[in-house]
């Protein structure tokens, strides 16, 4: 009943990111907004499978695992790098993004051959969590508060209460659920400010 109540909340949250994402890229035609739309689809893609696949077979099993491997090391590093876009108006094109996913997927593949999953996992978690909050300070307005708010609530769902934990003793599984859902929430109440100004006054 817990897993259900947390894998449900998070997919709630990610649905709402990822809507409010996508209305607001399609009006203002940014792209990195719409890598969060699209970042945010992962994870609720993931929660949804834990929902509807519950004590099936090893076929389900095995799309759980690809599904979760996507919101964890594909949706998180690519909201980090799609606010680090946004922060420094990289204005980075589609093509861009999609090397960068296959490069992420790539490098998750030859650590988990090399036996460094875990390593691998908390160094991700580190990384998205220190560019996150580098480029909150970098965004002005009430975006600045808000990614910073997201950011933290994201380091204490990844670094202390997620299965990679850096600290073992402290993981979670319902403070996890909650404070990942905050970091989803709070991310997509800031999605409107997110936008360049010259966009969003066209619209």
């Amino acid at each position: 009943m817990m897993t259900i109540l947390t894998t449900g909340i998070i997919l709630i949250c990610a649905l709402l990111l990822a809507g409010r994402s996508y209305r607001v890229a399609e009006k203002t035609q940014h792209t990195a907004t719409m890598v969060i739309s699209l970042s945010a689809a992962f994870i609720a893609s993931s929660a949804a499978a834990n929902l509807l696949f519950t004590g099936a077979d090893q076929d389900s099993e095995t799309l759980i695992r690809i599904l979760d491997n996507l919101a964890y090391y594909a949706a998180i590093p690519f909201i980090a790098s799609a606010l680090l876009d946004t922060a420094h108006r990289f204005e980075w094109s589609k093509a861009a993004w999609g090397r960068w996913l296959l490069a992420l997927f790539a490098l998750f593949e030859l650590c988990r051959r090399m036996s460094y999953g875990n390593e691998y996992s908390q160094f991700m978690a580190i990384t998205c969590v220190a560019v996150m909050a580098y480029s909150a300070v970098k965004l002005i307005g009430p975006a600045r508060l808000i990614t910073l708010l997201s950011t933290a609530l994201l380091a204490l769902s990844l670094l202390l209460f997620g299965k990679h934990s850096l600290l073992p003793a402290y993981s979670n599984t319902l403070a996890y659920a909650l404070t990942f859902s905050g970091a989803l929430l709070t991310l997509a109440l800031c999605s409107t400010h997110l936008a360049p100004k010259e966009n969003t006054t066209s619209a």
